[in-house]
């Protein structure tokens, strides 16, 4: 009963946020061809690509608990269970990227990521639940429910992807409307970028392997009691 009240809860803050943003917040863009991408220009914003993953996440986890199963199985995993544990290696990593890096700006100069102007129009609440909740909710779902990992092949794979995607949709838009999504893009260089950008992939691999480690390390008991009853 718990967990799927606190699967609820997670997903309702997430569509509740995501349904705020798109009817009382408006924010002015660098360039106005930047307003007339979807969803009020967010889709040009990883954090707003976070949102929706985690979004997607936790309605899965509340349609898991309700018509599927969370059982600490290794074999014939429903479509759904399977989805929603593949979705985790992805949302994991995402999250906890999104958040280090806001935060870790904010804490080097607010000015450059949440500048006062912004502040005003954006509530408090908001920014957290983009910016913090969502670590915090995807770090308590892999404490409190049990998931394989797939192969470091496929999670690399996985996340590589999402990069790639992001990072291909980023550059369209920058040539598209000649300005960048993130400010420190217009300051450096094409090999500063690329670095940039490969940096960046390392980055969201390391989280990756991190949310890998600590799922090995919380549930090492149970899979020791899984290998063996078979």
């Amino acid at each position: 009963m718990l967990l799927r009240i606190f699967h609820v809860s997670a997903a309702s803050l997430f569509w509740y946020t995501a349904w705020y943003d798109q009817n009382f917040i408006n924010v002015p863009f660098p360039n106005k061809e930047y307003a007339q991408y979807a969803l009020k220009g967010r889709v040009t914003f990883l954090t707003f690509w976070c949102l929706v993953l985690q979004t997607i996440y936790f309605t899965l986890s509340v349609l898991n608990d309700y018509i599927g199963t969370n059982a600490d199985q290794s074999k014939h995993a429903s479509l759904l269970r399977t989805i929603k544990d593949t979705l985790f290696v992805l949302a994991f990593p995402v999250a906890l990227y999104v958040t280090s890096a806001f935060w870790g700006i904010y804490a080097v100069d607010k000015d450059l990521i949440f500048p006062d102007w912004l502040a005003k129009l954006v509530p408090s609440w908001v920014n957290h639940t983009m910016h913090t909740f969502i670590l915090l909710f995807i770090a308590l779902e892999l404490v409190i429910t049990y998931r394989r990992y797939p192969s470091r092949a496929v999670g690399y794979s996985i996340v590589i992807l999402f990069n790639l995607m992001y990072t291909i949709w980023f550059h369209c838009i920058y040539y598209q409307t000649g300005v960048w999504v993130y400010p420190i893009y217009s300051v450096l260089n094409w090999p500063a970028r690329v670095g940039l950008q490969l940096a960046s992939t390392s980055t969201a691999l390391g989280f990756y392997v991190l949310g890998e480690k600590l799922n090995d390390f919380v549930w090492t008991k149970v899979h020791n009691k899984m290998v063996k009853s078979n």
